[in-house]
């Protein structure tokens, strides 16, 4: 959601904070995080919902008057300075759902050019429900720049909906010949066994990105994702587990 202040157009932020990132290519590594409102799927498996309405926001925030309202050359500066000192800087954009058409002109005209101007690993925390031909074509793909696998330029991390989510019918599958083999679709998946008709579409779609299949706890039979791997081992597949739920509350926001 955007707004235009004096001439500045400014994004509505739930939030930037820094963390470790929980999951992907980056798991487990400092990052700063730019949590934007807004999102275009209902996923019930969503635990960030205080993205999809102001009411739902201020449920999660009562203490708050409104969203951060921030240009992107405030946004650049306020993580530039959080990061000062990091071996690597590194930016998740996510949601709620960053990419939404709305924000489409400030996220590629604006925000993401700054941060990759400045050498900075931006991963794009998206859902399968958005087109990211103007993104590949204006950003390219990432490259990794050294030995401990550091990246600098843009990452999509497409969180591609299985349908326990409710929302496959969303996912743009012409999306899957745009990856590159530095980008990554990720899922989370229960025992509906449409979950898993769903994955071995994705998996034989010949996309080049890598597959990172994520449990969805309580509703799986864990074992059965490893089982799944090994049985595809020809295909670029990785288990991964939200870690940050691990060592914090998952309950708890931005931290």
């Amino acid at each position: 959601m955007i707004k235009i202040e004096n001439d500045i157009n400014k994004i509505a932020l739930i939030n930037i904070f820094k963390s470790i990132n929980g999951e992907g290519y980056n798991s487990g590594k400092p990052t700063v995080f730019v949590r934007t409102f807004g999102c275009n799927c209902r996923c019930i498996w969503c635990d960030t919902k205080e993205c999809w309405t102001k009411e739902n926001f201020f449920a999660v925030y009562p203490e708050r008057k409104d969203f951060m309202w921030l240009s992107a050359q405030e946004i650049f500066d306020k993580v530039d300075k959080m990061e000062a000192g990091w071996s690597q800087k590194s930016i998740c954009l996510t949601g709620g759902e960053p990419l939404m058409i709305e924000n489409k002109e400030f996220m590629i005209n604006e925000l993401i050019p700054l941060f990759v101007s400045n050498h900075y690993d931006v991963g794009l925390e998206t859902n399968g429900a958005v087109d990211y031909t103007d993104y590949k074509q204006v950003f390219g793909d990432s490259k990794i720049i050294n030995a401990h696998g550091d990246r600098e330029g843009v990452t999509i991390i497409s969180d591609y909906k299985l349908p326990g989510s409710r929302m496959t019918h969303l996912m743009l599958k012409s999306n899957f010949k745009l990856y590159s083999e530095t980008d990554l679709i990720k899922m989370v998946i229960s025992d509906d066994e449409e979950d898993w008709k769903e994955l071995d579409k994705v998996v034989n779609s010949e996309t080049k990105a890598s597959i990172y299949l994520s449990p969805c706890f309580g509703e799986v039979t864990m074992r059965r994702i490893p089982e799944y791997i090994m049985k595809h081992n020809d295909k670029h597949i990785r288990a991964q587990i939200q870690v940050h739920k691990i060592f914090w509350d998952p309950t708890k926001k931005d931290i």
